[in-house]
């Protein structure tokens, strides 16, 4: 069988796994479903197959070595102290996402939404750097500032991993980040979600197995440039110079996938409900943090039925979705979830910070329009609450 047919049927048995979400309300309304675009396998699809184009030691500063390569079921990307983009920076990078030859490639356009996930192998010799690291990028075509990047500096004194959106004048806001020492050496999975449009939404997500390390979502972000013709997604190592103790190093990412919302409101965000926009009851008050969604919590919960917070759940239509708990605990505390009134479920988490929110997604039927979730702890004191998030 040839590549071209293999990478035919690939995508036709990935298509059998698109992910319908409830139809908006109205007659003959096309269900919002996420719809696999692009997902290459290394055993078929080969850098320049899978990819728009590739950046390997343009300057050729490493001549006769291929640093942009597969490695087994994975992309890799090489890069060694040697290695220059220029006189102060060192860039091995892949660019967007190719759908067969010629011009066939992804463009991510105006007010489209799309989710983007991999899993990524840190290894040990890439470290964090008192400069700039990055290891994915979404940008535009041309040399502009990027949209976002995920990057490894050292904050605090402390290796870490983290994604910034970069506004339109350059300005930069942090989504999330996390320790970087206790996921290098594994495989750890990542998903960007994101509308492209000048009133978009970011999400980021980093799990290591089924611990969530970080779901952040940050609103009211212009992630569109209106000049410009397209976005796409980097992956690679694009980093300074200009830090002590680099080392010949490199990155692993493999089981790529990009899918776009598509269908009646293709374009919509899914719905993020603050806990400082709930009704609170009892010892339930709102309170400062700085890693929340919003810069606000919910605390005092729990330790009785009555500390609660009650939250307004819209819903276009009747049926089973998956909602997400965005809370905050050093420990290990639970919620009583309860919806419309009905029979509790237990949603445990597990953090080591409360300025740091951790996510639990369940399984919830709403109603068609109006639903209410309310969140408590009969017996304990529960986690802080920064949101929940409704897909």
């Amino acid at each position: 069988m040839n590549k071209r047919l293999s990478g035919v049927l690939a995508a036709l048995a990935l298509s059998a796994t698109t992910i319908a979400l409830p139809a908006p309300a109205g007659a003959g309304a096309a269900a919002a479903e996420w719809t696999p675009r692009w997902s290459p396998n290394p055993a078929n699809d080969s850098v320049a197959e899978a990819f728009e184009g590739v950046e390997d030691d343009r300057a050729d500063s490493h001549p006769g070595t291929t640093h942009i390569y597969v490695s087994g079921d994975a992309y890799r990307f090489d890069m060694h102290t040697q290695d220059r983009d220029g006189d102060d920076r060192q860039r091995n990078e892949v660019k967007g996402m190719r759908t067969g030859s010629g011009d066939a490639y992804l463009k991510i356009l105006e007010n489209e939404t799309w989710r983007i996930s991999y899993q990524m192998y840190i290894p040990a010799t890439l470290d964090s750097t008192t400069s700039f690291t990055h290891i994915a990028q979404m940008k535009t075509p041309g040399s502009g500032a990027p949209l976002y990047t995920m990057s490894l500096p050292v904050s605090g004194g402390t290796p870490k991993i983290n994604v910034r959106y970069w506004d339109e004048a350059e300005q930069t806001h942090e989504v999330g980040n996390a320790d970087l020492d206790p996921i290098q050496g594994k495989w750890v999975d990542t998903t960007f979600e994101f509308k492209a449009a000048d009133d978009g939404y970011l999400r980021w997500i980093l799990r290591d197995g089924s611990t969530t390390l970080v779901d952040r979502r940050l609103d009211d972000t212009d992630l569109w440039r209106g000049d410009d013709e397209y976005l796409r997604p980097k992956w690679g190592i694009y980093r300074s110079i200009e830090s002590s103790g680099l080392q010949d190093t490199y990155l692993l990412v493999r089981n790529l996938r990009a899918e776009q919302l598509t269908g009646d409101g293709g374009s919509e965000a899914p719905s993020s409900i603050e806990a400082e926009q709930g009704s609170l009851s009892g010892t339930a008050r709102t309170t400062s943090c700085s890693g929340c969604s919003g810069g606000t919590k919910v605390g005092w919960l729990g330790s009785g039925s009555g500390n609660a917070v009650t939250l307004n759940v819209p819903s276009s239509a009747a049926g089973d979705r998956q909602l997400t708990v965005h809370g905050l605990v050093s420990g290990t505390r639970s919620f009583q979830l309860s919806v419309n009134g009905g029979t509790a479920q237990t949603v445990s988490l597990t953090g080591t910070s409360w300025n740091d929110p951790v996510a639990r997604t369940v399984q919830v039927r709403l109603n068609a329009g109006a639903n209410s979730v309310r969140l408590y702890n009969d017996g304990a004191s529960a986690p802080d609450l920064d949101r929940i998030t409704l897909q």
